[in-house]
């Protein structure tokens, strides 16, 4: 029987090339994660990493101003990146991240879950 974090990631696989989602599955689906998560582990991952991913744009000025980081969008940083942990947090805690071999949490952590902050956006 397939397993239904597989069947999760083959919707996923509908979606347009060129989008989060199917970027997503793309990853998911090369470290062999439908076999090992339920449905809604990955879909835990999932909205873990697209919080990432929004945390990446807001941290590095990438949205609709590029470049450029301004004061005012201080507070939509601060709750993403808030609820990125709070996400990241709860996936950790989740059986399904227990069962993942370490290469695979480090995969995952390493291109799903990574937060950087250009280092002309650090505040001195």
């Amino acid at each position: 029987m397939e397993a239904d974090g597989q069947k999760f990631l083959d919707e996923l696989s509908l979606f347009p090339t060129r989008t989060f989602e199917r970027n997503f599955c793309r990853v998911a689906s090369r470290l062999g994660l439908g076999s090992t998560l339920s449905r809604p582990e990955l879909h835990l991952l999932f909205a873990t990493a697209f919080l990432a991913t929004l945390c990446n744009i807001a941290l590095n000025g990438l949205g609709d101003c590029p470049g450029y980081i301004t004061p005012e969008n201080e507070p939509i940083r601060t709750q993403l990146e808030q609820d990125f942990l709070v996400a990241r947090d709860e996936l950790y805690a989740s059986r399904g991240w227990e069962v993942l071999r370490a290469s695979q949490r480090r995969s995952v952590q390493n291109i799903l879950l990574n937060v950087l902050v250009n280092e002309d956006n650090l505040a001195w």
